[in-house]
């Protein structure tokens, strides 16, 4: 299944990837084992000289025993060997008369070796082996006549064979591209995937039919980094972890675990993140791995400190102050974390239950939207975190919360009733919703509006839906749905340069993109809006 999914801006992802390195502990422990290896093998090759030394109990040495074996490589070599058989009949002859009897049948037995021997030189002699190939090319030639009628062309190379419509020269001057280059129309999307045990953040790139030269649209994995624990949030951010200040392709990862592994997108094959903010100390880490508890939870007397407690259930990274980056945890706190430093900033406490959603407004960037476990959504200023917060109820445990795009005061909450309410900041704490909407009969678990569109809403749901609302004037009205078949779906997000395209994943863990201008409702309406981001045309 894939639990969260984030688009990433255009232009940020390196068209060339780069791959790991190797740790050097990695580059040691190799190299240990390599050289256990060869002193394995050392041992027991002198151990095998020194036995080849001995005689065997029939009265022939090893060396006779390795040429009558197949070490000769001509007729000689095997007469050789059976002349020395005779040698050893008539000096075992002499012997006395009661071991005649084991005389005469180790003197057959040699004979039988080296009898099979030299009839094994004389078959591969029949078969004429240095012969083989030019016996090929005949059989070849044969066929050819067979199957083509007695007529068979043979051009030495494209340039010359007229049916060939890539030449030698094209082949020469041409090189394939390389699979892991991005091009610079290709739009990325982020999905946090776990298969059974295993969980995966996965880069996806879809390719837009006509924009890139292709006739269809083409979406697949691009590569992959290994989570340590079920994926529940992930977040894009372009904030380098102690710089603070450098520009970077990375993503932030809230797991089951406490800790917030924020990963590079341009690395491939990368085994660990860049940092993890909070989590398990490195020496609690490593005590569980010596006694072999590898999911056990551990003493909260383990973590680093400032870290969350429990699940990390939501990201949300600052666009204006790129350091910062906010969480929602199951341990009911929020926290505000400085990624120049890796520390937590701020601790919020204003929630009683698990919190699940944040996000920074966009237009004040200093003011985070929460939304709770304990039935309410909430608004908070971190500049002055000590004053109460202003608190909606919203009747059920929130699913998702974002900010209207269109109108920065107001904000949108889901819930697992299928409910979307929106509210207005300036009206107060408490205060009645704007609009409220049942958007599905199951759980709305996603919401998401497109930049360029501010009207446009679209909800997803555990019916397996996805739904695209228009909210003029404050009346939410249904424009269309889709059913993507990816399962139930848990999240799904319009792309922030392509604002006709939205992502949604669910629990067949996989992705799927709807282009809603293929919609003719949307294309009546938003039609002129939504087309000046057309990338075909352009």
């Amino acid at each position: 299944m894939i639990s969260s999914l984030a688009w990433v801006p255009p232009g940020a992802a390196s068209a060339s990837p780069k791959y790991a390195d190797v740790p050097e502990e990695e580059l040691e422990r190799l190299a240990h084992r390599a050289r256990d290896v060869a002193r394995r093998r050392d041992s027991r090759r002198r151990d095998s000289d020194a036995s080849d030394a001995s005689e065997d109990e029939d009265g022939m040495t090893d060396d006779d025993s390795d040429a009558s074996s197949g070490d000769a490589s001509d007729e000689s070599d095997w007469e050789e060997v059976e002349a020395d058989a005779e040698e050893d009949l008539d000096e075992m002859a002499a012997d006395e008369e009661d071991a005649k009897e084991t005389t005469t049948k180790a003197v057959a037995k040699a004979k039988a070796v080296a009898k099979a021997a030299k009839g094994m030189v004389d078959d591969l002699a029949e078969l004429n082996m240095d012969a083989y190939d030019d016996e090929e090319e005949d059989e070849r030639a044969a066929a050819g006549r067979l199957f083509g009628s007695g007529r068979m062309t043979h051009y030495d190379g494209n340039e010359d064979d007229p049916y060939m419509t890539i030449k030698d020269s094209d082949d020469d001057e041409d090189e394939m591209p390389d699979d892991m280059t991005m091009a610079e129309t290709d739009l990325v999307i982020l999905a946090a995937r776990t298969d059974e045990d295993v969980s995966h953040l996965e880069v996806w790139v879809y390719e837009e039919a006509g924009v890139t030269g292709n006739a269809e649209t083409n979406l697949y994995v691009h590569h992959d980094v290994l989570l340590p624990a079920f994926p529940l949030s992930v977040a894009w951010m372009n904030c380098a972890p102690k710089s603070g200040t450098n520009e970077v392709n990375c993503a932030a990862i809230g797991t089951m675990y406490p800790g917030i592994e924020i990963w590079d997108l341009d690395c491939v094959d990368a085994v660990e993140p860049v940092t993890t903010l909070g989590g398990y100390s490195d020496e609690a880490i490593k005590a569980a791995s010596k006694k072999g508890k590898k999911g056990g939870k551990k003493e909260s007397k383990a973590l680093k400190g400032g870290s969350h407690e429990d699940a990390v259930m939501g990201l949300s990274w600052n666009r204006e102050f790129r350091n910062v980056l906010a969480s929602a945890s199951a341990d009911t706190t929020v926290k505000i974390w400085d990624i120049a430093t890796e520390t937590a900033s701020q601790t919020l406490n204003h929630h009683k239950g698990k919190v699940q959603a944040c996000e920074w407004n966009p237009a004040e960037p200093t003011v985070l939207l929460t939304g709770s476990y304990d039935k309410t959504a909430q608004v908070v200023d971190v500049r002055a975190p000590d004053n109460a917060s202003l608190t909606w109820k919203v009747g059920a445990d929130v699913e998702s919360a974002i900010w209207h795009v269109g109108s920065p005061t107001q904000f949108l909450v889901s819930n697992e009733d299928g409910l979307v309410m929106c509210f207005d900041t300036r009206m107060g704490s408490k205060s009645d919703c704007v609009f409220k909407l049942q958007a599905h009969d199951k759980a709305t678990t996603g919401l998401s509006m497109a930049s360029g569109a501010p009207n446009l809403l679209t909800t997803c749901s555990t019916d397996k839906s996805i739904k695209l609302w228009d909210l003029n004037d404050g009346k939410p009205s249904l424009l269309c749905q889709h059913s993507p078949q990816v399962g139930a779906i848990f999240a799904c997000g319009f792309s922030p340069s392509v604002p006709y395209l939205i992502a949604a994943a669910g629990s067949k863990g996989t992705v799927a993109v709807w282009d809603i201008l293929s919609e003719a409702a949307v294309k009546q309406t938003h039609g002129k809006t939504l087309e000046q981001y057309y990338r075909v045309s352009k």
